[in-house]
């Protein structure tokens, strides 16, 4: 194998690597993406009373039963003022009641815990307004005629499952900015429940029920659309394969002249030498899409075992099914095709073209 034609085959191996990788990611976000939503399809589920969370209601005497697996929030919309008057406005500030302790963020027992806790977002956005988010810093909370003075004890981090741009508080200081509460909440997420939900104690009239799946769907779509636009990476590959074949072919049409004219001097048809470079051209690209492929998810894989030695977070695992096996094969085979024709016609007709030249 000459170097040309070497060469030309690590060229188609790498636009196949492109697209194998990107293909096999790709499968594997859908793949996460679809278990997340099946999982969220069978809870949680968001119970409230009003559209606004910082208006509804639901009553603190109509909790789930103990066999049911749930957290309940006050929220209130607050402006918040540090001791020398610098304000934040639109500010969510939270009360958590978590009997199993699903989140892990210590506010269990919300009639005791007096500790706040700071979104990594909403402390970016307080530095931004040269407002201090360390802990031990105190702030006044106002809604409304209401206010109460808090102290930050904490910042929960980006993986939490609480949204980075809430203010977590305690009950006390959710009643005191929120009185009419008086010992109800906000809304529920029902985590896990043998009880039918309209069957729940908290389903009275106006309570509104909404799967959390819905915030995956979102997620879903946007899968779909990188899947969309796979054609486009598809395309660019199949293009510059094709363009390397054909050069490669031209370069090899050029140099078996001697030979082509050996073998239409003896009575080898056209369609022969069309056959002859068109077998060149689909076994450097059958070799390039194999080398390409494997190459691909072997790099893939590596992305994903260095992130995590890297300490950055994937929950992204390459899948290597029939789509993602395939499709760059096919793809550089059917380019290669393409490249390869026109040069292997040019070829058939040299001779006759030189003879009559002659």
């Amino acid at each position: 194998m000459n170097r040309r034609i070497f060469a030309t085959i690590l060229g188609i191996a790498f636009c196949a690597t492109y697209l194998a990788g990107t293909t096999a990611m790709v499968g594997g976000l859908h793949d996460t993406t679809s278990s997340l939503a099946a999982s969220f399809d069978q809870g949680p589920v968001l119970v409230y009373t009003d559209g606004d969370f910082a208006n509804s209601r639901v009553g603190g005497d109509l909790l789930p039963e103990n066999d049911t697996s749930f957290i309940a929030f006050c929220f209130a919309n607050v402006t918040l003022t540090d001791f020398n008057s610098r304000t934040l406005g639109n500010v969510y500030a939270v009360s958590v009641y978590d009997p199993d302790d699903v989140l892990g963020l210590n506010m269990t027992d919300e009639s005791l815990d007096t500790g706040v806790w700071v979104g990594t977002q909403l402390a970016d956005i307080m530095v931004s307004k040269s407002i201090s988010a360390t802990t031990n810093s105190r702030y006044m909370l106002n809604r409304g005629g209401n206010m109460t003075i808090v102290q930050v004890s904490a910042l929960y981090s980006e993986g939490s499952i609480m949204p980075d741009d809430w203010l977590l508080i305690s009950r006390e200081s959710m009643d005191a900015l929120r009185p009419e509460l008086e010992g109800d909440y906000s809304f529920l997420m029902i985590l896990d429940s043998p009880i039918p939900l309209k069957e729940q104690p908290f389903y009275v009239k106006d309570t509104s029920l909404t799967p959390t799946s819905g915030v995956v769907g979102f997620f879903e779509r946007g899968i779909y659309q990188v899947e969309q636009g796979l054609w486009g990476i598809i395309l660019m590959s199949g293009l510059m394969t094709a363009i390397l074949v054909y050069c490669i072919i031209s370069i090899e049409t050029e140099y078996s002249a001697p030979t082509i004219r050996i073998l239409r001097g003896v009575g080898a048809s056209r369609e022969y030498v069309i056959r002859v470079f068109m077998f060149k051209a689909l076994f450097i690209t059958a070799i390039g899409g194999i080398l390409g492929t494997a190459m691909g998810f072997c790099a893939a894989s590596a992305i994903s075992s260095m992130s995590s030695l890297a300490n950055v977070m994937t929950f992204i695992t390459p899948v290597a099914n029939l789509r993602s096996v395939l499709l760059p094969f096919l793809i550089s085979v059917i380019s290669g095709a393409v490249g390869g024709f026109w040069p292997a016609m040019k070829a058939s007709r040299m001779f006759v073209a030189r003879r009559n030249d002659a």
